[in-house]
């Protein structure tokens, strides 16, 4: 039966919270398929208030299948509530125009208008994101909790954000537009799930000991939601301090356009009942006005050709009577006011008194209601302007006026201290397009901006170091609670081991303390030593009045060095125990001092090792035994080298005594064979004589062969290299092999081209002989088939194979036929020979620093390979790759290759003649 799990509090919590988000998931998705199915045009807003939907109903059963165990079920909820707030991220990043650094905040009007009002912006995306990653790390990491605890404090601040920008004035223009409750009810569920997401973090890091992961992801929290008030709360101020500089420039242009509008007004009641009146009575009209109005500098008629016909203004302006105006925007304003018959300005001008300004245009009529010109009013910008400027409505902002990008006027010389705060506003009025830009003055942002956010950032920063350090001590004491209980178990087990150590060892304890009556000895201390009883007291009298006195002296002078220079306290002492037995005793020991260096406490073991003594005089009996034994052989050695010496000097006298007989016998014989017909000698004569012939050859070979091991035995090979010409050495050795081969019609000599190879530079007679050696062998051991003579350079060593298709040498044979007198025979076959020819030519080898390898296979063939290396002062690189060989191995190809150039040597059998 399974047990019933119990569930923390904040297990608890967790559950409701899933419970209450995925209703409210499903709240939000009835009420889109009910507003779907009534209305058509909330389409384009019904799809992200869906997506909302699914998003809170996939993190709630998220978040209660992580807490109820079902570990698959939330990886797989998660990762699609992550996938899916992706994709709307990226959907919206690639079709709608929004602002990136600004999106959970001040998102663009498009993508207001696209996403719709009353539906939740991109935020919750965000979060869902962020939610989903918490889960499924916390599912699939050891570590993942201290990964989803910033994540849970993201996704709180970012539903914190929401909720403020709501409650705090944020309007419609956050990134969280509401027109309802669902906005808020969502916000409400997101921070919800980050504080479900922060508190099972937490929960997790405690119960796991994770003692930095833990204060350090709260500090961070804490410094970051700090941070995010701090933000909040100085984005307030500033949002609070753009609408009063918002009002201002709205009222500023009002005021302009007011303040235009009245004057224009009144040029107008003027144009209507001057169609009666002469310039004399239009110039005391325009005087009257201009004392009704500030800001008019002066006022003159205008004919239809452009013509000044009267002036009323100062006396300098009467210069201006009679003179046409200047083409430009004057004559442009002139035919605007008389083409549409109402009050028409020119952009700013320069005046001809070097002055900005702008200029005003009414049309005038006659008595029969025709246009018979226009008045025209001068107004001075600055003037004009300075006076709205000191309007007490406008204290503490200042603006600018801009005209076609270009700066017409501005009430103060210095800039904007934060140009964010800057608000323009248009001015569209009968000719003018003016730009007001207003901003608030030093004095009026230093006074707005409070020290509240700085102080609510500093008491969070120094809260989040607070509450980390907090919980840094705290888990450290609790770690050091619990490393102070293991000390303790771990003592108790130590001390436990020890007793067991000390009951079930050879070794006796002892303990000897500076001021105290006798010292302590284990029990097996006193059974060593055959104290009579346990509690009998031991003094340090009492062993030294049992020590050996030859040991004595030693004894006390290692005390001594070990007290003094911290000498090792290890000795060997004879001691008379208490069953009148001498015993070895082993007594080792260490001493503990005070703060003044003084010794007042020593401990260790002691040991018998008088089983061990006797063994090691028995041993040394046995060691100069055969020390003695050693001797004898080094005596015996001597004498078998000395008579190998004599044996070599004698091999080497009786070759010499016998080669002069031997090459007499040789010589006659030879002679002989030569003038039979001369001498008329008969078949059995001749027989008789080639009998003698070849036993002086054999015996010859066979004395020469003596002596060649004698000399690999003395060592007294001597190697001459010179440089050799392969083509006639080869020519040379098969010469000298063709008589081995005339009685074997079946078999081929083949030799491998040499052409390209460089001239080896070796020892030209010991290469001839081995390369004899080899090939006699093969001769002699092959009736049909081929024998193949090859050579190759690879790097820097020369390598001669000698392969042939005879019978072929067995594995246990190949390890023998090197060997002195060794010969492989096989059944039914007799082959002359010493059994020398393999060890001479592996003794030549040797000498030149080479040596010689057999591959073979009983019944196909054999291949003996001779590798020499070159001299390291005479080495050169072959011209040529042709005729290398490959390497031997352990089964080689024992035919030779077809397409390599070889010179074939056939011969037909011959025989004596008669």
């Amino acid at each position: 039966m399974t047990p019933t799990r119990r569930y923390s509090p904040v297990e608890w919590c967790g559950l409701a919270v899933a419970a209450a988000v995925a209703a409210l998931g499903a709240t939000i998705a009835i009420s889109w398929v009910a507003e779907l199915g009534g209305l058509l045009q909330i389409a384009a807003s019904a799809p992200p208030r869906f997506n909302t939907a699914v998003l809170l109903g996939l993190c709630g059963f998220s978040l209660a299948c992580s807490i109820l165990g079902h570990r698959k079920s939330a990886e797989g909820l998660a990762a699609g509530a992550a996938l899916l707030a992706l994709l709307g991220l990226l959907h919206a990043y690639q079709l709608l125009d929004v602002d990136v650094e600004n999106l959970l905040f001040q998102p663009s009007d498009r993508l207001i208008e696209r996403v719709g009002r009353g539906s939740v912006a991109l935020g919750s995306n965000v979060c869902a994101v962020a939610f989903g990653l918490s889960i499924w790390l916390r599912q699939r990491f050891k570590q993942g909790a201290a990964i989803a605890l910033p994540l849970g404090i993201v996704i709180c601040l970012i539903s914190w954000v929401a909720l403020n920008q709501r409650f705090m004035g944020a309007g419609a223009n956050s990134s969280w537009p509401v027109a309802n409750g669902i906005a808020v009810l969502t916000a409400i569920a997101l921070l919800l799930l980050g504080a479900v997401t922060i508190a099972r973090a937490c929960e997790y890091l405690r119960s796991a000991n994770s003692s930095y992961w833990l204060s350090t992801s709260i500090a961070l929290g804490m410094a970051a939601a700090s941070f995010m008030i701090w933000r909040e709360l100085v984005e307030n101020e500033s949002r609070h301090l753009r609408r009063e500089t918002a009002a201002a420039s709205e009222s500023i242009r009002l005021e302009v356009q007011e303040r235009l509008q009245d004057r224009a007004k009144a040029v107008d009641r003027l144009t209507l009942r001057w169609s009666t009146h002469d310039h004399e009575a239009r110039i005391a009209d325009a005087q009257r006005l201009m004392e009704d109005f500030d800001g008019i500098l002066a006022m003159y008629g205008v004919s239809p050709d452009y013509r000044v016909i009267w002036v009323c203004g100062p006396d300098d302006a009467l210069r201006f009577l009679g003179k046409t105006l200047p083409p430009g925007p004057r004559q442009d304003a002139v035919r605007q006011a008389c083409q549409t018959g109402r009050f028409t300005f020119t952009p700013v001008v320069q005046l001809n008194i070097n002055e900005p300004g702008f200029i005003g245009f009414a049309p005038t009529y006659d008595s029969d209601g025709q246009t018979d010109g226009c008045i025209a009013a001068i107004f001075l910008l600055e003037p004009f302007l300075e006076a709205i400027a000191q309007d007490r409505r406008h204290v503490g902002f200042e603006f600018a006026v801009y005209e076609a990008n270009r700066n017409a006027f501005a009430s103060t010389e210095l800039l904007p201290t934060e140009p964010c705060l800057a608000v323009t506003t248009k001015l569209d009025f009968r000719g003018l397009n003016w730009q007001f830009v207003a901003w608030p003055d030093t004095l009026t942002v230093a006074g707005h901006y409070t020290h509240a956010p700085s102080l609510v950032f500093a008491t969070g920063m120094l809260s989040a170091m607070l509450v980390g350090l907090v919980i840094q001590l705290r888990q450290r004491a609790m770690q050091r609670t619990t490393e102070a209980m293991r000390s303790a178990e771990a003592l108790h087990f130590s001390e436990q081991r020890f007793d067991l150590a000390v009951h079930a060892s050879r070794d006796g304890i002892w303990e000897w303390r500076a001021g105290a009556d006798g010292y302590y000895a284990s029990p097996h201390y006193r059974e060593m030593l055959g104290y009579p009883f346990d509690d009998a007291p031991l003094s340090e009298q009492t062993w030294f009045a049992r020590m050996h006195p030859d040991d004595l002296p030693h004894v006390r002078q290692a005390i001594e060095d070990h007290f003094q220079r911290g000498a090792t306290y290890d000795v060997v002492v004879r001691f008379f125990n208490f069953r009148n037995e001498w015993v070895w005793l082993r007594v080792r020991g260490q001493c503990a001092c005070d703060e003044n260096g003084q010794p007042i406490r020593m401990a260790g073991s002691i040991a018998d090792i008088t089983e061990e003594r006797e063994a090691q005089q028995t041993l040394l009996r046995h060691v100069e035994t055969i020390a003695a034994s050693n001797k004898a052989l080094a005596e015996l050695a001597e004498a078998a080298e000395a008579a190998a010496a004599a044996k070599s000097t004698f091999l080497r006298t009786m070759s010499h005594e016998l080669r002069t007989p031997l090459n007499a016998i040789i010589g006659f014989s030879t002679g002989l064979l030569r003038h039979t017909r001369t001498h008329g000698l008969d078949a059995h004569q001749r027989d008789r004589i080639e009998r003698i012939a070849a036993s002086g050859q054999h015996l010859l070979a066979l004395v020469n062969n003596v002596l060649d091991i004698a000399k690999a035995e003395a060592a007294e090979h001597t190697v001459q290299p010179e440089a050799i010409d392969l083509t006639d050495l080869f020519d040379e050795v098969i010469s000298m092999t063709e008589p081995l081969l005339q009685r074997k019609p079946d078999v081929q000599l083949l030799v491998e081209s040499v052409v390209g190879l460089p001239a080896p530079v070796l020892d030209r007679a010991r290469l001839k002989q081995i390369l004899l050696n080899l090939l006699g062998n093969a001769a002699k051991f092959t009736d049909h088939g081929t024998i193949t003579l090859s050579a190759a350079y690879q790097t820097n060593d020369w390598r001669f194979t000698v392969a042939d298709t005879g019978i072929g040498i067995s594995p246990a044979d190949q390890r023998r036929v090197f060997e002195n007198f060794e010969q492989v025979h096989s059944a039914g076959r007799n082959v002359e020979g010493t059994g020398l020819g393999l060890a001479i030519s592996a003794a030549m080898a040797n000498a030149m620093r080479g040596t010689i390898t057999l591959t073979s296979q009983l019944g196909v063939g054999s291949q003996f390979t001779l590798v020499v290396p070159q001299p390291a002062a005479s080495r050169a690189e072959p011209t040529a790759s042709v005729g290398t060989f490959p390497a031997i191995v352990d089964s080689p190809p024992l035919d030779p290759p077809a397409t390599r150039p070889r010179r074939a040597f056939s011969r037909a059998p011959t025989r004596p003649a008669g």
